[in-house]
């Protein structure tokens, strides 16, 4: 009878270790700029794909190793004239890194996702065009939203302002999940005081 429990003890941690592996390796990415990379996301208000309508430096993303499409949207478009865009994700997520423009404006922006604030960037000035990733992490939802905190630029017609090239969000963790790790730790504590 002992032995059966253990081994059932055992067998539920194991699940629930494997089942919290999985839930931790799930990323929503959405690599912005090509249909590929958007597809399963409703984006809005972002600006076209870049440097397909207006060539330029764009930070050098043609030739840049760390991004995979060589593409990317801006949040303020000239065209749409709108200071915010946003994405909609299929779950709620907890925890979001942006590879981001900081280029020849001030590409300041802020995070919010649900209405929440999650944080913000300060750009760097006067250091030219560069990228560089950003984590922020709230309040969960699923909308999260990137406004432009600095004034138009001297390049923001036609460019546009802050340039997103990806965003990386983790998902909230399932309430199964949560679940079978309960439950394991509950096993394996029942299992050490029946000793």
């Amino acid at each position: 009878m002992m032995k059966t429990r253990i081994t059932f003890l055992v067998w539920l941690s194991i699940l629930a270790a494997v089942a919290a592996r999985a839930e931790a390796t799930l990323t929503f990415f959405v690599d912005l700029g090509t249909a590929a990379g958007e597809t399963g996301y409703t984006l809005t208000n972002w600006g076209p794909s870049e440097p397909t309508t207006h060539p330029g430096g764009w930070g050098g993303i043609a030739g840049d190793p760390a991004s995979y499409d060589k593409r990317c949207r801006t949040v303020w478009g000239y065209v749409e004239n709108t200071k915010d865009a946003s994405i909609t994700f299929p779950g709620p997520i907890a925890s979001a890194t942006i590879r981001h423009l900081d280029g020849g404006s001030d590409d300041s922006f802020k995070v919010e996702v649900a209405g929440s604030l999650w944080g913000s960037y300060s750009a760097v000035p006067g250091v030219g065009e560069f990228w560089t990733v950003s984590s922020f992490s709230g309040t969960p939802g699923t909308t999260l939203t990137i406004t432009c905190t600095g004034p138009a630029g001297p390049y923001w017609n036609p460019y546009g302002q802050v340039g997103i090239d990806r965003i990386e969000a983790e998902p909230v963790p399932e309430p199964g999940t949560i679940l079978l790790l309960g439950l394991g730790a509950l096993g394996t504590l029942r299992n050490r005081r029946s000793r």
